[in-house]
């Protein structure tokens, strides 16, 4: 039984990653600080009588995949952007997506504030920073770095970053794309 655990914390040991920075030598296990991982879960080992070695919590949890696709119209007033429209993720299923963004006509870059309503009507609200990519005759691909600040419902305590790369065709005002990033629901 003692080497089912001590393989098992092994195999743990070795999916969790390795560390950015030395670990330290506690009562002859191997641990290291969460602050030395970054997006991993980090498991800590502590002695347990008579068992050998037994896993206690998961520590530097930074969240969970966050992907999918959207499409949206844009309309332009000044130097506002509205962005209104639908896709498919993680953790929303069917969502609605509204976005008002403020460009800067001279430089390309975007700032503004975004909200993704679940199919449950859960929502989650993020700000957005973004910037062209690429421009073509008809249109522009964007890329944009979206921080979660919160929510309601389930994503109340939200928070993560996502990166949005979509492409705007100027002829019908539609933009499609897709997301990818972390969420990290705060549970």
């Amino acid at each position: 039984m003692r080497y089912a655990i001590l393989g098992f914390c092994v195999f743990a040991t070795a999916c969790a990653g390795a560390p950015t920075s030395p670990s330290s030598v506690s009562s002859g296990i191997a641990t290291s600080s969460p602050s030395s991982f970054s997006a991993q879960v980090v498991p800590t080992f502590t002695p347990s009588v008579g068992a050998g070695v037994a896993l206690t919590k998961a520590k530097g949890v930074s969240g969970t995949p966050f992907k999918g696709r959207l499409q949206a119209t844009e309309t332009v007033d000044g130097n506002l952007h509205h962005l209104v429209g639908t896709g498919n993720g993680t953790h929303l299923g069917r969502f609605t997506y509204t976005a008002e963004i403020t460009v800067d006509n001279s430089t390309g870059v975007g700032v503004g504030s975004v909200t993704w309503t679940a199919a449950n009507g859960d929502q989650i609200f993020a700000s957005t920073v973004g910037a062209i990519v690429d421009i073509s005759e008809n249109g522009v691909t964007l890329r944009e770095t979206q921080t979660i600040t919160g929510g309601t419902g389930r994503f109340s305590e939200a928070s993560g970053t996502v990166t949005v790369d979509r492409t705007l065709d100027f002829s019908t005002g539609t933009t499609t794309g897709s997301f990818g990033g972390t969420i990290s629901l705060g549970h």
